[in-house]
């Protein structure tokens, strides 16, 4: 058996479960290991059923004693030990119990099934508020949408500011605003942002628009919004990143920020459908 831990918010968690896709086209017996999730306040919790309909392939068990048993029973693999190296994925372990703990945000890490990928994380308008899906309508009618995702709100806590935090500040928007006007003529840019008077006091923009209806559990809502522009300006985000990867049309020009964080290029980032820009931050 392998098991996969999922942990993280809605980004995070669709990079675990595309690598979860990866094993399970690999390997027999691969299950999702949904117990820390029961434990994790902060962001909506496990969200994949509720947002893509996705079948229950998970198992969840008292926390303490998952944590006897992984370590009495099981090989656990922890990604950031492996240093970006594939091997510990794909080769096959004497021991049968392995236990696969990281985050896996690379497209690297879901190659082989991009196209089940896609399939899986499609989302039902049927779900979203009536403002979504009017606005939906109008970003699908619109050949400039440009989406551009601005995070604050937990980034700019002191505990993340230095790693994440300080990355996708006022100077990179601006660095990238100016670069996708050299992709896109006369873009019209859909802002989302948990801070939009901070927005629209510091970045002018021309020909803009503002979704600010999406709170709490219906922030999804602004990833499938994303997902339908036609370029996008996204930041050192999970949630930003998957709104522009989900985006199918090859002839999208996605900008990010060259440093994902403080330790971290974002050359992993780089996918492979589009043309994916990477800019300065400061």
């Amino acid at each position: 058996m392998r098991l996969v831990k999922m942990i993280g918010g809605l980004g995070n968690q669709m990079f675990i479960y595309a690598f979860y896709l990866q094993m399970r086209k690999r390997f027999s017996n691969v299950r999702i290991d949904l117990t820390d999730m029961m434990h994790y306040n902060v962001h909506y919790g496990y969200e994949l059923h509720k947002v893509f309909g996705l079948p229950r392939t998970e198992f969840c068990m008292n926390q303490p004693l998952k944590k006897v048993l992984e370590f009495l029973f099981f090989r656990t693999i922890v990604e950031r030990k492996q240093h970006g190296r594939m091997e510990p994925y794909t080769c096959q372990y004497v021991w049968p119990l392995v236990y696969f703990k990281g985050f896996y945000q690379s497209e690297r890490y879901f190659s082989e099934v991009k196209d089940e990928v896609r399939e899986c994380f499609t989302f039902n308008p049927a779900l979203a508020n009536r403002s979504s899906q009017q606005m939906m309508e109008q970003i699908q009618n619109d050949p400039q949408a440009v989406s551009i995702h601005i995070r604050r709100g937990d980034y700019l806590n002191p505990k993340h500011y230095d790693t994440i935090g300080c990355i996708c500040q006022l100077p990179y928007y601006k660095h990238a605003v100016s670069e996708i006007k050299k992709y896109v003529s006369n873009p019209h840019f859909y802002v989302f942002s948990e801070d939009l008077d901070w927005v629209k006091a510091n970045l002018p923009l021309e020909n803009a628009q503002y979704i600010d209806w999406n709170k709490g559990a219906d922030s999804w809502q602004d990833m499938m919004l994303m997902s339908c522009c036609k370029h996008h300006i996204i930041c050192n985000s999970t949630f930003s990143w998957w709104a522009a990867w989900l985006n199918p049309l090859v002839e999208k020009t996605v900008i990010m920020p060259e440093q994902w964080t403080s330790r971290q290029d974002s050359v992993d980032f780089v996918a492979s459908c589009g043309r994916w820009v990477r800019v300065k931050t400061e």
